[in-house]
């Protein structure tokens, strides 16, 4: 028979182990400075890619995540929350974005039949960066999720360029823009001078899959320089092309819409 001592010895062992935090893959939580708020280090860039796990913390606490971003002038980005695993079934309020304790986002939008939690935003005109956070919290299974209760983090630069329009003697740009989504998103084109100054900022709205046709002299006559579009439509959600156009010879010039390869 087991005795008394033995008894009290393995009833400590697991109450320690009943008040640890799973072993988990997340080493972000893992650390003396982990990543449960405005702290946190954990920066996202452009094609970021990283695995979590909502595991239940010290005393049963419900973990969260937190990613810091920089958020630059005339740029548009999307964090992705997907491959969900075990009991976490996040729902959109669970991904959010903030500027510190205020939050500037306050649902995610549900995609792929729930699958996928997508958060997208864009910034106007500014001098300087700003910081925003980025939060997943809420898992479905509470104080009971381990570390098989994970996730994927991506995080996207989804600003488009356009290298060079053309308003000046002759010549005229029109800009074609198509929605590559079948949602509904909104865009702000940054129009440039040669020296990066802004000139015009229009915005616009774009129904699922519509396409914009926008006469660039309308607004910005008897100017040239680059475009900048900021949008809502996530990661490859627009397409387009800038075409300048001479009168005088009837030749076209197309320059495409680009974005930052992943």
């Amino acid at each position: 028979m087991r005795s008394a001592f033995s008894r009290t010895i393995a009833g400590l062992v697991l109450g320690a182990a009943a008040l640890a935090p799973p072993a988990g893959a997340d080493e972000w939580d893992e650390g003396s400075d982990p990543d449960r708020g405005v702290s946190t280090d954990n920066v996202l860039f452009h094609g970021s890619e990283q695995t979590h796990d909502l595991g239940v913390q010290i005393g049963f606490v419900p973990d969260q995540d937190w990613y810091l971003v920089s958020v630059r002038p005339f740029s548009s980005y999307q964090f992705v929350a997907d491959a969900f695993t075990g009991d976490l079934d996040l729902t959109a309020t669970g991904v959010q974005r903030l500027n510190g304790t205020q939050v500037l986002q306050q649902d995610a939008a549900v995609l792929e039949g729930g699958g996928v939690l997508s958060l997208s935003w864009f910034r106007g005109a500014g001098a300087t960066d700003e910081t925003n956070f980025v939060r997943v919290a809420g898992a479905a299974c509470t104080q009971f999720c381990n570390n098989l209760d994970t996730y994927r983090a991506r995080f996207y630069d989804t600003t488009y360029t356009i290298p060079r329009f053309n308003n000046s003697g002759t010549q005229t740009t029109v800009l074609l823009l198509q929605n590559t989504t079948d949602r509904n998103c909104t865009l702000t084109m940054f129009f440039l001078n040669g020296s990066g100054a802004l000139l015009f900022n229009p915005s616009e709205a774009m129904g699922p899959h519509g396409l914009l046709v926008v006469p660039t002299a309308a607004f910005a006559a008897n100017a040239s320089g680059s475009v900048r579009i900021a949008h809502t439509c996530g990661y490859g959600g627009l397409s387009g092309k800038a075409v300048s156009v001479e009168p005088a010879t009837g030749f076209t010039f197309d320059t495409p819409v680009l974005h930052r390869p992943h």
